[in-house]
């Protein structure tokens, strides 16, 4: 069977077997492990950054273009907390339980907390939260969003202005959201765990991750230096597709609720 091909019981059986076998499991997710939640995808053909351009998300777009800023991080908040984990991320957390799994994400949605899972490494920091520039108070990302209906609309007429819900209710500072912005670094603590882990995993899950956002996408390149066993589940080619043992282009939800029916009773 080509590795591009559905997933079949075979390829299923030997997954599970590298899965209960491994004693150190690293999970690596990406944008396309939350689109089954409704989520857009940034880089796929639908995503987006089609829409929103990355220069939206910079220091320089909050302090240049506010309204365009602020708004843009609205509307992603919104859809956060609407959003709500699927059936991947639940059966991720689930298998969590049954075995040492260290999740590292390059998403900021929070899914896999929500879903009951632990131990994640968020690398591009959280959306959940805002942060102000000035005093470093912490905030519910919620505090971020208008508090009348119609200021999608508004956006859309051309009416729209950030307000006080962008401003910090200790100092009066701007807001920002705890993400990592285009030009920034990743954090340390969090690039730290995910070099160590990654270097010691002997299989490496991937899921959803297109692996072309550096340097996220040098951590399964560590694992694979390290001897580990590679399985990619992404809709679109990867990179590393060639150095996995598996590459499967498939619903993420789906295979992960094979495997789980066949690890956790």
């Amino acid at each position: 069977m080509s590795k591009e091909m559905a997933v079949g019981q075979d390829q299923i059986a030997a997954i599970v077997k590298a899965w209960a076998n491994a004693k150190e499991l690293v999970v690596f997710t990406g944008a396309g492990m939350s689109t089954e939640s409704g989520l857009p995808d940034f880089r796929s053909a639908q995503g987006l950054w089609k829409v929103r351009p990355e220069s939206l998300a910079t220091m320089a777009a909050l302090q240049q273009q506010p309204d365009e800023f602020y708004f843009f991080y609205q509307w992603r908040i919104a859809k956060l907390w609407d959003a709500a984990p699927n059936q991947g991320h639940q059966a991720l957390a689930a298998l969590q339980q049954k075995g040492n799994m260290v999740i590292i994400t390059q998403n900021v949605d929070g899914l896999h907390q929500r879903a009951g899972a632990e131990n994640v490494v968020e690398l591009h920091g959280s959306l959940r939260t805002v942060q102000c520039l000035h005093c470093y108070a912490e905030y519910d990302s919620r505090k971020l969003l208008p508090q009348y209906s119609g200021w999608e609309e508004d956006y859309q007429q051309g009416h729209y202005r950030y307000g006080d819900e962008c401003l910090c209710a200790k100092c009066a500072g701007l807001l920002r959201p705890d993400v990592v912005l285009f030009g920034e670094n990743l954090p340390d603590k969090a690039w730290e765990a995910a070099v160590k882990h990654s270097k010691n995993a002997d299989f490496y899950v991937v899921l959803g991750s297109s692996l072309v956002v550096s340097p996220a996408n040098y951590l399964p390149q560590l694992a694979l230096q390290k001897g580990a066993k590679l399985l990619i589940i992404n809709q679109e080619p990867t990179p590393l597709d060639s150095s996995a043992a598996w590459v499967i282009n498939s619903s993420i939800g789906s295979v992960l609720s094979a495997i789980k029916a066949k690890i956790v009773s």
